[in-house]
């Protein structure tokens, strides 16, 4: 194993045999390996069901808090911290499902604390560890001929399921709350008493207090503290020599006094008890629906009942199913990620179960929701462009009569077309540990049937120069023309966050899910609300996703999370080809993980302060910002070609012309004239800057030199570029022609190739100058790309 920078190089040094040799050797472990845990499960048992859950969970919590104090991205997690998340959630789901002792003991001492802690850690290493390699290596000696690849996502979804939390930032959570939630108020309403904005309101407190509100807490004890001691300072004057008892005795008396008693029990509640996660103190949320979301201890039966994985975290957590646990008689809510992961879906089957013909109704809504959200959250970050919702068009059956389809929603900006296809179903709800199968299936339906449905849109586009769009009374609401897209994107989007398998869905097809060649973004909800806050520019947002695309045709990006993409393109832009030049002629399988690091971190910092500003960019000199930023507030067809074509070019040519139109600036209010700036190799752009000193502008000069400079350099195609200043240097004007050499007429080539020979001596002339010597084996100083010796030598 070898560390360059951030790259980790693992290679396999195995011997003949010994490989197989291991895996017979961990196959053979398997049994013991599943007795072992089963044995684990029941003394974390028996230990919960001994000990008070208020005292467990109380303790949990605050030690949970002090070990992510200054931890803003998963980058900074470590075990401990895992494990420490582990002390609710998993010990939560015990106490709900495990009926607890007849005689519980008063207190938790620290070492069965310690012990306790020490059984759970114990418990998911072994289940993350050594229980998958062995049950890997079993398979594969029941089946040699397994698919491996299966193999590999079974492994993944169940570390996913045992150890991910946290499905969206918390930033984000309220504005999931809204979507998901208002459009049910009516029925909320009915059968709980409480609208969809209450409920909605309700939560955002529970989350908030979890997570905001220990610095509240801290401040109300320590002002108590003070207000106690300041009162005391008064009531006792001089007297220093008081016992201990006195000085009590005299403060319980203060406190009645001074009417502080409910104060006072209802900090030390928080602080020491377990007041501070009482729901009926935090909101108003009704006993009803308190009710349905809670579990008292012992009363899910689904956890502990006979079978495979009994009390294993590879089952469906209790709080999976709800999020709150009733202690004491008091509703509380330990847990913030177990209620925002799966509220959604927890209410869905709450309501239906009490209110069963609702759900065609929720079908109805959550359908219409699916269909509108993307396209809201797209429009954020593509304010000026044109879209459909619930598009239909016509196509020939496999019988040959005429069939009517629908795409989801259609979005297009200048030359790019989003093919939106939404899927508001839920992904499997049951465990991958038992049934796998439903994932793939998940899957099918999540990805690949939209996939497929997104695809038809598209051969319909290229059916014909020009097709129609219709309503669902199939009445024509609009037309495109194929060729006026030059990137077509196929956008699933899913209500439900799959992030860690949507991000390498060109992989799927290892397992049967195979959405074909043409690349596909299949997203999120969640994901398209991070992009609608990371990107500004509706340019910027277009060329990431041609990235992001380019991304799906290598075989060599793989990636735990959607969110990396976003991290390795804000880094290494076109970092497709940055990871094919690292793996060079290896065929060493590459994983690109931690890239969302910065990303998580701004998260983290708005969801203290929701105006933290967006630092989220790739490193722009300001000149050629200003161009792309210009051609953004513009409506001119073709700007995101240009735009892109900038955006494409390295970091080292972005410094280049940013620094040559500064000093182009500089010059000309001597100079009088523009000087042309031409590049050549991956970026053939020639750029004139205007500026009052050298207007007016000479169209028939910048076209004729532009060409010249094409036949130098021996190109088929070129980019004129010109930018116009004003007296401030400020950017008013960007003009842009694409030159190729088929459009370049018989009558003008002549003088343009006598030009261009001109202008090829004048560039070794003056390399001559310069270098003084040119070696034979350097590229020609002309430009034609061609080794010196064998050109202008």
């Amino acid at each position: 194993m070898a560390r360059f920078g951030k790259n980790v190089v693992w290679e396999s040094k195995w011997q003949p045999d010994e490989f197989a040799k291991m895996q017979k050797s961990m196959a053979d472990q398997y049994p013991k390996v599943v007795q072992d845990i089963n044995q684990l499960v029941l003394e974390v048992a028996q230990l919960i069901s001994d000990l008070p859950a208020d005292q467990l969970l109380h303790r949990g919590w605050w030690e949970m808090v002090g070990r992510h104090v200054n931890i803003k991205s998963e980058s900074d997690v470590g075990e401990d911290q895992i494990i420490s998340v582990r002390m609710i959630d998993y010990v939560q789901s015990v106490i709900a499902s495990v009926e607890p002792a007849p005689k519980q003991r008063d207190e938790v001492t620290e070492q069965e604390w310690k012990a306790l802690t020490g059984k759970i850690k114990q418990l998911f290493q072994t289940i993350n560890s050594t229980y998958q390699i062995c049950l890997s290596a079993k398979n594969k000696v029941d089946s040699p001929k397994q698919n491996e690849h299966f193999e590999e996502f079974k492994f993944k979804a169940q570390l996913h399921w045992c150890n991910l939390r946290g499905k969206r930032f918390q930033v984000h959570e309220p504005a999931h709350l809204r979507d998901m939630f208002l459009t049910h108020s009516e029925v909320l309403n009915e059968l709980f008493g409480i609208n969809g904005e209450q409920f909605i309101e309700s939560i955002i407190k529970i989350g908030h207090n979890l997570t905001l509100g220990l610095p509240r807490l801290i401040e109300e004890f320590h002002h108590f503290n003070k207000d106690v001691q300041n009162a005391l300072k008064v009531k006792i004057g001089d007297q220093i020599s008081l016992s201990e008892s006195e000085l009590l005795k005299l403060t319980e008396e203060l406190i009645h006094e001074k009417g502080w008693k409910q104060r006072r029990d209802e900090v030390f509640d928080c602080v020491s008890g377990i007041g501070f996660f009482d729901l009926q103190k935090i909101t108003n949320l009704p006993q009803k629906l308190l009710d349905e979301l809670t579990w008292s201890p012992g009363q899910e039966k689904d956890f502990f009942a006979e079978g495979d994985f009994r009390g294993w975290p590879l089952r469906i957590w209790p709080v999976f199913k709800r999020p709150f646990i009733l202690i004491n008689k008091r509703y509380c809510c330990f847990d913030v990620y177990s209620l925002f992961d799966n509220l959604y879906r927890v209410m869905q089957r709450i309501i239906l179960r009490l209110k069963p013909e609702y759900a065609e109704t929720w079908k109805l809504k959550q359908q219409e929701q699916s269909e509108a959200l993307p396209l809201k959250y797209l429009l954020h970050v593509l304010p000026e462009a044109s879209a459909w919702r619930q598009v239909f068009y016509p196509r020939q059956a496999e019988t040959g009569k005429k069939e009517w389809c629908e795409a989801d929603g259609l979005l297009v900006y200048d030359d790019h077309l989003f093919i939106i296809e939404s899927r508001g179903g839920a992904f499997t709800y049951t465990s991958p540990a038992n049934d796998f199968q439903a994932y793939v299936t998940s899957l099918e339906n999540l990805v690949l049937k939209p996939a497929t449905q997104g695809k038809r849109f598209l051969d319909y586009l290229n059916s014909a120069d020009s097709v129609s769009l219709f309503d669902n009374h199939h009445q024509k609401i609009g037309e495109l023309r194929h060729n006026n897209f030059r990137h077509v994107t196929i956008c699933p989007v899913t209500l439900d966050p799959f992030t860690e398998l949507a991000a390498q869905v060109q992989h799927l097809r290892k397992i049967g899910v195979d959405v074909g060649a043409h690349p596909v973004w299949a997203i999120s909800l969640d994901d398209l609300r991070v992009y609608a806050d990371v990107f500004e520019n509706s340019l910027t947002f277009l060329h990431f996703v041609e990235q992001r695309m380019q991304a799906f045709k290598s075989d060599i990006i793989q990636s735990e999370d959607e969110l990396d993409h976003l991290g390795l393109y804000l880094e290494h832009n076109h970092y497709s080809l940055h990871a094919e030049q690292l793996r060079g002629t290896s065929d060493a399988r590459m994983v690109f993980n931690g890239y969302c690091t910065e990303i998580e971190k701004f998260f983290s910092s708005r969801s203290f302060d929701p105006k933290t500003p967006c630092l989220l960019k790739q490193k722009t000199p300001s000149q050629l910002l200003e161009i792309i930023e210009f051609l953004t507030h513009t409506n001119l067809s073709g700007r995101s070609q240009i735009a892109s074509f900038l955006l494409d070019s390295s970091g080292e040519w972005r410094e280049q012309l940013s620094r040559t139109i500064n000093e182009e600036l500089v010059r000309q209010p001597s100079t009088r004239r523009p000087k042309p700036m031409s590049s050549h190799g991956d970026v053939n752009v020639t750029v004139y800057c205007w500026t009052p000193s050298s207007l007016p502008q000479d169209s028939e000069m910048t076209l004729n030199h532009t060409q010249t400079v094409l036949l130098v350099n021996g190109e088929t195609e070129r980019l004129l570029l010109e930018l116009v200043y004003d007296y401030t240097a400020s950017l008013r004007q960007v003009y842009w022609k694409w030159v190729d050499k088929a459009s370049i007429s018989a009558q003008s080539m002549p003088k343009l190739e006598a030009d261009a020979a001109k202008l090829r001596q004048q560039r070794v002339a003056k390399a001559k100058a310069e270098r003084r010597k040119i070696g034979v084996n350097e590229r020609c100083p002309c430009g034609s790309g061609k080794k010196y010796k064998k050109c202008c030598r």
